[in-house]
C-alpha cells in the first residue's frame, strides 16, 4: 500500500490544453514499455514524493513529453538537469518505473530525456487513477449509512484513495467511502485518513488508505481501473475524431 501525494496549495488553475486526437503507439527500446500517448503517468522525485501526474503527449526512443489531464491544476516546475522517476501502468496493468532526466520544465508541460527501466524501493504497489466523480462517505459509527457526506473522488488505486471534500476531517480518522465508477456496480470500502491538505477556502484534500483488501476485491478494483483507463483513451479518440 502506498502514501498519496497531493497537489500543493501554491498550484493554480490553467487554460485546459488540448489532448491529442488518437492513442498511437511509438517505436519501443530494448528494455523500455509500451508507452502510448494518452497514457496516465506519475513523476515522482527519488524519495518516492508525486510532484506531477499526468497524460503522454509524445514519444519518441527515449523521451517523452507529458501535458496535464483534462481540467487539470497546473504543473510543479522541475529543474532541467535533474533526475526523476515515471511511474504508470501499461495495458496490462503491469506497473512500470523509469528513470529520466528533465529536459523541460514548465507549468503546462514536462520534456523528459534519457529514459531507461529503474528499480526503486520506495514507489507506490498500486497504480492511481485520476477520476473526478461524486461520491459519499460516513463515519464509521453511522452503520446504517443514514448520514452522507458528499465530496469528489480525485483518484483512486487498490490501496487507497484521494477526495477533495468542504469538510475538515483528522488524522486517523475512520471513514466509510460508497465509489461508484461509471456504470460499474458501486463499492464500498472501510478508510483511514492519513494526510489532510488544505487548498483553498473551504477545500481540503484527504488521502485515505484502504483497510486491507482481499484478493477478489483488489482483482475486481483493478479490472474496472484498467477498463476506464482504456475507455478514456477511447472516449477521447471518438470526441477528437467525431465518430465512433
Amino acid at each position: 500500500m502506498g502514501i498519496f501525494s497531493f497537489l500543493s496549495r501554491d498550484q493554480e488553475y490553467e487554460d485546459i490544453q488540448p489532448v491529442p486526437a488518437a492513442p498511437v503507439k511509438e517505436e519501443q527500446d530494448s528494455g523500455l514499455p509500451d508507452l502510448c500517448r494518452e497514457m496516465p503517468i506519475e513523476i515522482v522525485d527519488p524519495s518516492g514524493r508525486v510532484l506531477n501526474t499526468g497524460l503522454i503527449t509524445a514519444r519518441s526512443g527515449t523521451e517523452l513529453t507529458m501535458g496535464r489531464h483534462p481540467g487539470g491544476l497546473s504543473f510543479k516546475v522541475c529543474e532541467p538537469g535533474s533526475t526523476v522517476f515515471v511511474r504508470g501502468c501499461d495495458n496490462k496493468m503491469t506497473q512500470f518505473f523509469l528513470h529520466a532526466t528533465v529536459a523541460e520544465s514548465s507549468r503546462i508541460l514536462m520534456r523528459l530525456t534519457n529514459l531507461e527501466p529503474a528499480v526503486h524501493e520506495n514507489h507506490r504497489d498500486a497504480f492511481r487513477l485520476a477520476v473526478n466523480v461524486p461520491i459519499s462517505i460516513y463515519y464509521v459509527n453511522d452503520e446504517r449509512c443514514e448520514r452522507p457526506e458528499k465530496c469528489n473522488l480525485v483518484d483512486i488505486s487498490t490501496g487507497g484513495c484521494c477526495i477533495s471534500t468542504e469538510y475538515l476531517h483528522g488524522e486517523g480518522e475512520v471513514l466509510r467511502l460508497k465509489i461508484k465508477l461509471e456504470d460499474y456496480v458501486a463499492m464500498d470500502f472501510v478508510g483511514e485518513v492519513i494526510r489532510v491538505v488544505e487548498c483553498g477556502p473551504s477545500e481540503f484534500r484527504c488521502g485515505i488508505l484502504f483497510a486491507q483488501l482481499g484478493k477478489e476485491e483488489i482483482d475486481t478494483l483493478t479490472k474496472t481501473l484498467f477498463n476506464i483507463q482504456l475507455g478514456n483513451r477511447r472516449e477521447h479518440s471518438r470526441s477528437a475524431d467525431g465518430h465512433w
